[in-house]
């Protein structure tokens, strides 16, 4: 039993030593991880690729939906029913909320009431403009006659009055010859004092008689001068009423009565929209989901207080703010990368879709400042799928030029001659140094295009102030470089 574990240990160890001879003999020597001319310096290298490079502009913000509607209560009047809560989606045309009926029965009588008064108005006005009904107008033709027979009476009496004075004043002309003549008689002695009485008395009844009839026909010249003037009020009242006359005061009526229309009209719109919005139900205007809702029913509510609010979680934007420094970078239709970071990493693509034409001070106004102002934009997310939501906060990263397959270095690879221009150093096969002239292009803060360089070519990534062209150096050689 002690020999079979002894050789079973013994079996163990020579497998144990089988395995470390093969690592041994894979393992590389030292000298083969060094490339270049072994003996001279180290450098660090970078290799040459062959990539797409981007320019970006960094940023964040908060996601927020970007179709959004608030519903306000358009009338007074209270929750009967909470038909849908927060957190709920909803169709266009739910019902969200039942009102109290009361209010939209009270409404509609005071806009029957209106419609009543509308109708009177233009009832009147319609006889302003086509004159007076058939009954004001017999009764103005009555007026008339009325008045001409008036007029016809005065003169008539006139006429008489005029005759019996004319009579009147030959009788007491004769008369008073005659009284002459008594006289003259009487003081002869012919004639008796009775008889002297008597023509007395009859010539003072015919003076008396001229005296009353005088007065009459100036009573019947008034009476004419007025019967005239009543016959001239009936003529235009009835000129008025057929249309044949244009009445100042009745154009005053016409206005008056057109602007008391217009005012119940409005007044009537104004009923008709609170008829409309003192319904008995509120329904969703979009598809989404709510977000705010009130919580308890039976509570009054006042016209303009706001009720709930909708959002649309399948379309979201970013509203963030980017440096002046890059103003002549920004334009609407950038693509943008957005990036979440929670328990997962989510990144979306975004496009810019809106760009302030003015730069926004701390403060929220334009300011002409650029120290302490940014430029507002929005970006629309292009599918923000079901993770990332209206509230997250992302980082934001707008794509400002991209170029493709082009060859890349490390920025810090690169040097600059008295002459600012830009050169790095190849590492040849032998490890000496070649000075290069490049051109740069696009860089994205760590990397940078640059011309006149191969894809696969080693050089410097960390070169210093001693290295020299014809130096020769060396190098730890990298995944990539064998």
């Amino acid at each position: 039993m002690k020999n079979k574990k002894m050789w079973i240990v013994i079996l163990i160890a020579l497998v144990m030593l089988a395995f470390i001879a093969v690592a041994i003999a894979k393992k590389p020597k030292t000298e083969d991880k060094i490339g270049g001319f072994k003996s001279g310096p180290r450098v660090k290298i970078e290799t040459v690729k062959k990539d797409d490079i981007q320019t970006r502009i960094s940023s964040s913000g908060e996601l927020e939906a970007k179709h959004t509607r608030t519903i306000y209560a358009e009338a007074n009047n209270k929750i009967v029913t909470i038909h849908k809560k927060v957190g709920d989606t909803v169709k266009a045309g739910d019902i969200l909320l039942t009102l109290d009926t009361d209010t939209q029965e009270q409404t509609q009588k005071q806009l029957e009431t209106l419609e009543l008064q509308l109708k009177a108005a233009q009832d009147a006005l319609d006889l302003l403009i086509t004159g007076g009904s058939k009954q004001e107008i017999l009764n103005a033709q009555s007026a008339l006659v009325q008045a001409e027979k008036s007029e016809q009476d005065a003169k008539d009496q006139l006429d008489t009055q005029q005759t019996n004075l004319e009579n009147l004043e030959r009788d007491l002309k004769n008369q008073r010859k005659d009284h002459e003549v008594q006289l003259q008689l009487f003081s002869e002695g012919l004639i008796a004092q009775k008889e002297i009485d008597d023509s007395k008395t009859a010539l003072a009844n015919l003076e008396q008689k001229a005296d009353s009839t005088q007065t009459a026909i100036a009573s019947a010249q008034k009476a004419i001068q007025a019967a005239s003037i009543s016959k001239q009020t009936a003529e235009y009242h009835l000129g008025v009423l057929l249309n044949q006359i244009q009445d100042p005061n009745r154009k005053q009526s016409i206005t008056s009565k057109q602007s008391e229309i217009k005012n119940f009209q409005a007044q009537i719109f104004a009923m008709e929209n609170n008829v409309k919005k003192s319904g008995a139900q509120v329904l969703a205007p979009m598809d989404g989901v709510i977000i705010e809702a009130p919580t308890e029913e039976g509570m009054p509510i006042t016209q303009g207080m706001r009720l709930m609010t909708i959002i649309d979680p399948s379309k979201l934007i970013i509203n963030c703010s980017i440096s002046p420094y890059y103003a002549a970078d920004l334009i609407v239709g950038l693509d943008a990368k957005i990036k979440y970071t929670g328990s997962k990493t989510i990144e979306v693509d975004g496009k810019v879709t809106k760009v302030s034409p003015v730069a926004i001070g701390e403060q929220g106004a334009a300011t002409k400042g650029a120290n302490n102002a940014n430029i507002p934009i929005e970006i629309e997310v292009s599918d923000p799928g079901t993770i990332i939501k209206p509230g997250f906060t992302v980082d934001v990263k707008v794509i400002t030029q991209t170029r493709e397959a082009v060859s890349i270095i490390p920025i810090l690879a690169t040097l600059e001659d008295d002459d600012n221009n830009s050169y790095v150093y190849v590492i040849k096969e032998d490890g000496s140094l070649e000075k290069r002239m490049v051109v740069q292009g696009l860089n994205n803060g760590l990397y940078v295009e640059a011309d006149n360089l191969n894809e696969g070519e080693i050089i410097v990534a960390n070169p210093t102030e001693f290295l020299k062209e014809g130096m020769k150096v060396s190098y730890e050689k990298t995944g990539d470089v064998q």
